[in-house]
């Protein structure tokens, strides 16, 4: 079995190059961001040790490893901490699933900040790299629902060196490349830019070296004009959905940030991540089971990236539009050398997937690609390789492997792709489905749906009636788990009414309603704060204060304690008369 990266003093031989602090608990499998950029840059010949949910209060943690010869690296883990500490009606939560014990409170708000703040305080001098989703999507001057206010970017409050965004394994390496070469040469006359490392963020006063970038308006214009900052927006949303995006550049009192272009791996390259040597464990140390192992235990990854362009969903923002898909044989080898060999594997594998499992294998033919934000809505590209016949033959060939017993979909299909072939439909409802299929509608009134970019209420009529239809024929007795989002920006409580009647009558009875949660970078938190749709400039309702508690009742009429603020919202709406229909 592989062994783990150094987590204490005694494990380390000599210094080591690379310090990773990150807010959620060890568990060396390719699932976790910091432990793939660890083992990445152990491959590549660098020492790496991880700090995993140190104390920020006490000194001991962040001291424990002793001083890195390269760099710190931080990431607040595979949530943003603001939310893995809050609900989306800001109350504190009580679990968190990357903790052992699903203990909640062990990672700080902010943690990005945090964790920074105290490793410059200790070691001045030492370079700190900040890295993850929370880094990731916060790398522009951005609405934070929490302080409900315009944070600047994440580089100045944290006061971090550098920041990787996305998926940024190459620009991580060319980074510590660089960094080793000025230890080995002082003479050389420091570090290269950084804007020249992809996937890269830097602070410059000076931007005369940048003639081709993309300038946006000011942190301190768009913290000032709600208008700016859905400028700003549309800017930095449109570029990035080009294959080959420019330096975007934002000016921020008196300095500029500087994002350099992302460069993702191939597939190849992608094969090779996941041949690496993973312990595949969570860290020996703990004494509590971490519920996100018990997720990707007997699970894989099959691809990066999403196309759908859910206007609410920040992934095409992280991890970019375009799919890059692992090869079959890099998968196979994954499940026949490594989960079935694990001795509490019992035959099922949990999922294989991505964002969206079956935008497996699909490409833009495009060479330039395109700045739409959505490949699949309202209509299918042209330019998109839409065959589902790869994410067949995958599931095909995973079935067929000695060990394996069942397969199942747990990250979730888009059923408008799904709807594109019958044989793939079919063959899904046949053997893929653990009785319960989880789909997103997210809304059925078609003014809500344009807002969030998603395919007409009609689509997942057809798709459920389809699934019904499959599951029949073949004795099976499964449903579809349907989630739905309130209180999204161009919602309003009639909406929110007419999708609880929508529930009503076909017998539908959700068991989990998400409040809409504004977070960085989506489309969705920028109407959320503006009021406007970035694109067209037309003003949008947003649901605020009690209206949010009025929207989300709605759809669970059923639960303890909502009948009141279901009879609230009828009354706003005059439709008294439908109290005892909707709550009986």
């Amino acid at each position: 079995m592989p062994s783990f990266l150094p987590v204490s003093q005694q494990e380390v031989k000599g210094q080591l190059d690379i310090i990773l602090v990150t807010g959620d608990a060890y568990i060396d499998h390719p699932s976790f961001g910091p432990v793939l950029i660890a083992r990445y840059l152990e491959a590549h010949g660098f020492s790496v040790g991880i700090i995993a949910q140190p104390d920020w209060q006490k000194d001991d943690d962040f001291l424990k490893l002793g001083k890195p010869r390269l760099f710190f690296g931080v990431s607040a883990g595979n949530l943003d901490s603001m939310v893995a500490n809050y609900t989306a009606d800001k109350k504190v939560r009580r679990t968190d699933m990357y903790t052992p014990g699903n203990v909640g409170g062990k990672r700080p708000d902010r943690a990005t900040i945090v964790y920074t703040n105290k490793l410059k305080a200790l070691f001045p001098g030492v370079p700190v790299v900040l890295g993850g989703v929370e880094a990731s999507l916060r790398r522009f001057a951005h609405y934070d629902y929490w302080d409900d206010k315009v944070r600047r970017p994440l580089l100045f409050d944290a006061k971090a060196d550098y920041l990787l965004y996305g998926m940024p394994e190459k620009g991580m390496l060319a980074l510590a490349n660089s960094v080793a070469a000025t230890f080995r040469s002082p003479q050389n006359g420091g570090l290269k830019t950084a804007a020249t490392f992809p996937n890269t963020s830097v602070v410059v006063k000076d931007i005369s070296h940048y003639p081709d970038a993309l300038v946006l308006p000011s942190f301190e214009e768009v913290a000032a004009d709600k208008k700016k900052y859905a400028e700003a927006f549309k800017l930095y949303y449109t570029e990035g959905r080009k294959k080959k995006p420019r330096t975007i550049i934002q000016p921020c009192q008196g300095r500029y940030v500087v994002v350099s272009p992302p460069e993702n791996l191939t597939a190849a390259e992608l094969d090779g991540l996941f041949s690496l040597p993973f312990a595949r464990a969570p860290h020996p140390s703990y004494k509590k089971p971490i519920p996100a192992w018990g997720f990707v235990r007997f699970s894989t990854v099959s691809h990066r990236g999403c196309f759908g362009g859910c206007s609410f969903c920040a992934i095409s923002q992280h991890q970019g539009k375009y799919i890059t898909s692992r090869s079959l044989g890099s998968i196979k080898k994954e499940i026949s050398q490594t989960i079935v060999k694990d001795p509490e594997f019992k035959g099922n594998i949990l999922d294989v997937g991505g964002p969206t499992a079956n935008m497996y294998g699909m490409e833009c033919r495009r060479a330039g690609g395109c700045t739409r934000a959505s490949c699949n809505y309202p209509t299918v590209c042209k330019d998109l390789q839409v065959s589902l016949k790869p994410a067949l033959g995958l599931l095909r060939e995973i079935r067929t492997i000695p060990g394996v017993k069942k397969l199942f979909i747990g990250s979730g299909i888009r059923y408008d792709l799904a709807l594109l072939d019958d044989e793939y439909l079919e063959e899904l409802v046949k053997h893929h489905v653990s009785g319960q299929l989880s789909v997103a509608p997210e809304h059925i009134c078609e003014e809500v749906l344009l807002m969030m970019g998603k395919p007409k209420a009609e689509k997942f009529l057809e798709f459920k009636d389809k699934f019904e239809t499959f599951s029949h024929q073949h004795g099976k007795k499964q449903f579809i788990i349907p989630y739905f989002i309130s209180s999204h920006p161009g919602s309003t409580l009639k909406h929110a009414l007419e999708l609880a009647l929508f529930l009503k009558k076909n017998k539908i009875r959700v068991e989990q309603v998400q409040n809409f949660t504004p977070t960085p970078m989506t489309v969705s938190t920028c109407m959320y704060y503006t009021g406007l749709d970035p694109f067209t400039g037309k003003p949008v309702h947003v649901p605020r204060g009690e209206e949010r508690s009025f929207q989300k009742a709605l759809l669970q009429p059923q639960l303890a304690g909502n009948f009141r603020l279901v009879a609230k919202a009828l009354k706003q709406v005059k439709r008294e008369d439908l109290l005892q229909a909707l709550t009986k």
